[in-house]
């Protein structure tokens, strides 16, 4: 890695901090320059815009839940357990403290739908790459023939999304510390009803 990345690679790392606690809109080239000490103008230099840095971080944050979430998922036993597995590793990844301000991605979400441009189309590519990663996971379900006849994955998945921004809302802005048990529970009642 040469120095012009490796100094791209330190913002983008301490960006992503930031980002994670301030949101991707509390997160400008003036404020990244003096939390880091550098000119404005260096960084405009790597990214151009405040959008394109936006983006790049965001690659960062998803990479972030690849390597956490999904990379431990892959290496587990395809069916049912590969989807147990997710949804736990999923909630360990909010409740963890690799970014102080939670996942970056999830957080984004609530920001950028209403906000059409860059930021929300890349936003958008991500999480359908997850839908369509989770699609494929109960596919695997399916061919196990254990699930109930007529089982809709479309609608199995966005439970799956109910209980986990439920689970962000709950852990991270209430503090309930009740909340991982009861999203969990409220996974099993999922599993249960879509089992034959």
């Amino acid at each position: 890695m040469g120095k012009g990345e490796e100094t791209k690679s330190i913002i983008l790392n301490r960006a992503v901090q930031i980002a994670s606690k301030e949101g991707l809109d509390g997160l400008t080239i003036g404020t990244l320059a003096d939390d880091l000490g550098m000119s404005k103008s260096g960084i405009f230099g790597k990214f151009q815009s405040k959008e394109t840095l936006q983006i790049e971080v965001l690659k960062v944050g998803s990479e972030m839940f690849r390597r956490n979430v999904i990379y431990p998922v892959l290496k587990s036993e395809p069916g049912l357990k590969r989807i147990r597995t997710l949804f736990i590793t999923w909630l360990e990844w909010i409740e963890g403290d690799a970014l102080p301000g939670g996942c970056l991605v999830l957080g984004s979400i609530s920001t950028y739908d209403d906000k059409p441009g860059a930021v929300r189309d890349y936003l958008v590519k991500v999480e359908s790459e997850l839908m369509r990663l989770i699609e494929r996971f109960l596919s695997e379900v399916k061919a196990d023939k254990i699930l109930k006849p007529g089982f809709k994955s479309d609608f199995f998945i966005q439970e799956l999304w109910g209980i986990i921004l439920g689970f962000q809302l709950y852990h991270r802005f209430f503090q309930d510390a009740k909340s991982k048990t009861r999203a969990k529970s409220s996974f099993e009642e999922l599993i249960q009803r879509s089992l034959a």
